[in-house]
């Protein structure tokens, strides 16, 4: 009986534990720069240290799997390290270097700026690891997928950057034909919307709907970024899973089956329509996960599938562990998935809350859970983006999909008439919330960028949890 209970303890603790390894491995990886793992060798120990680890039901075996995931880590982080440090050798020369524009370049009044990948350095070889960040003039005609070629000097790059070049020259550009025909159709679409809303409403729509933060006002950027509500227009999480609800609900009518199928193509076109960033790949994998999980009749615990979506995140890129992006995504879910129903537990029991409770709630635990990440980054916070976020978040949703049915309805007379209207006030109520909040500067909290010891408030928050954790084992709750 007791061998038949850890056994079922253990396999379903074996991926969280490999999964945790590769997350810590990840990170001892890129704070020792540890880079000599890069031989395949090391794959094939894994292997066999993964086979015993999952048929020998002992704990031993356990904390193998553990050890098996971290040593993944660093050879997946070897790889990146090596070509981090070969880019690194050109730093302060003028150099000719080629390669492929990763995600879409982002367009202001006076620049455009991109990720530079697949490098090549003169006639040497394509090195597969390592970007480089282009700040160039302003040229709306460069798209993702383009292969160009540059000459300027490289100096230093900061965070997942190798590299950075400001206006080089450009040598040489070539777009493959037929071309990225996924980006066409999202280009396509979102022309039909922008004829028909206005600036700079139809911008906030589209960096709702598609993360196309291209042409979006530098102030309202700004306003953004101050009353805490950045995370809004990086298509991520909170956009994928309302799309991906309805998709499943639509589709479920049909058969189980047919849900999951319909769902995941339409996680993975939506991942190649935005684009593979940081908080779009975390919210996919995500995603596709819960709806196999959902398909089989299983629930997966928050954390265990926040901790395996972060290992898988980061076998694609390890490099994410240190965008801002990728820890604000997952700051954010967590908030949401893990924080929010212990303060709902602790303040209601068993009992569920109504919607402006539920709404507050939920922002409060999102904002706790970010707060230091943002505090590090950008050593700012407004005291009152809790309000900002309890007044838009909620009216997301119908944003979103009112911008999505204004493309579908474009060309209907009288129907696109209705549908823009109502597009148009709420993106702008958005707007003027966004705005007005923006200007109280009273209320902004600023602090040094970069001081580590801004993550001791996630003691407080674990201490709370345990608090919580307590109160339920005595089933003593906050009476409201």
């Amino acid at each position: 009986m007791l061998k038949i209970l850890w056994r079922d303890i253990h396999q379903s603790y074996f991926i969280v534990m490999l999964a945790i390894g590769i997350v810590v491995g990840t990170i001892l990886a890129l704070v020792f720069r540890i880079n000599y793992f890069a031989s395949l060798i090391w794959v094939f120990f894994v292997i066999i240290l993964l086979i015993f680890s999952y048929l020998k039901p002992k704990l031993a075996f356990v904390v193998i799997a553990l050890i098996a995931g971290m040593i993944l880590a660093f050879f997946r982080t070897s790889g990146e390290l090596e070509g981090e440090n070969y880019i690194r050798q050109f730093c302060n020369q003028t150099i000719l270097v080629s390669g492929f524009i990763k995600g879409d370049p982002e367009t202001d009044e006076n620049t455009t700026k991109f990720k530079l990948g697949d490098l090549k350095f003169g006639e040497e070889e394509i090195i597969s690891a390592g970007y480089l960040y282009i700040s160039e003039s302003k040229n709306e005609n460069l798209a993702r997928g383009d292969e160009i070629t540059l000459s300027g000097k490289l100096s230093e790059g900061f965070g997942t950057y190798a590299g950075y070049m400001y206006k080089p020259r450009i040598v040489a550009w070539k777009r493959a034909e037929p071309g990225d025909l996924i980006l066409k159709m999202r280009n396509w679409f979102s022309e039909r919307i922008s004829q028909l809303v206005p600036e700079p409403e139809v911008k906030l729509g589209l960096s709702y709907l598609l993360g196309m933060k291209t042409g979006l006002p530098e102030d309202l950027s700004e306003n953004l970024r101050m009353v805490g509500l950045v995370h809004i227009v990086v298509a991520s999480g909170a956009h994928l899973s309302i799309l991906v609800e309805i998709a499943r609900k639509i589709f479920g009518r049909i058969s189980r089956f047919s849900g999951l199928l319909f769902s995941e193509l339409f996680v993975s076109f939506f991942m190649a329509m935005v684009g593979f960033t940081p908080s779009i790949l975390r919210a996919g994998v995500m995603s596709i996960l819960s709806l196999l999980a959902w398909y089989v009749g299983r629930k997966f615990e928050p954390w265990r599938i926040i901790i395996i979506t972060m290992a898988t995140t980061l076998m694609i890129e390890p490099m994410f562990i240190i965008n801002i992006g990728w820890l604000l995504s997952f700051a954010s879910f967590s908030g949401i998935m893990i924080l929010g129903p212990k303060l709902t537990k602790l303040f209601y029991g068993e009992k569920k809350p109504k919607f402006i409770a539920s709404t507050v709630i939920t922002t409060v635990s999102a904002t706790l859970m970010t707060l230091p990440i943002t505090l590090y980054f950008y050593g700012q916070i407004s005291l009152i983006s809790v309000l900002a976020n309890l007044l838009i978040l909620p009216t997301l949703a119908y944003a979103m999909g009112l911008v999505l049915l204004e493309g579908v309805v474009s060309g209907f007379w009288g129907i696109e008439t209705i549908v823009s209207f109502l597009a148009t006030k709420l993106l702008s109520f958005h707007i003027l919330i966004v705005e007005w909040f923006g200007g109280m500067r009273q209320f902004l909290v600023e602090m040094p960028k970069y001081q580590w010891q801004v993550f001791l408030i996630y003691g407080g928050i674990v201490l709370m949890v345990l608090i919580v954790w307590l109160r339920k084992k005595n089933k003593m709750y906050v009476k409201i």
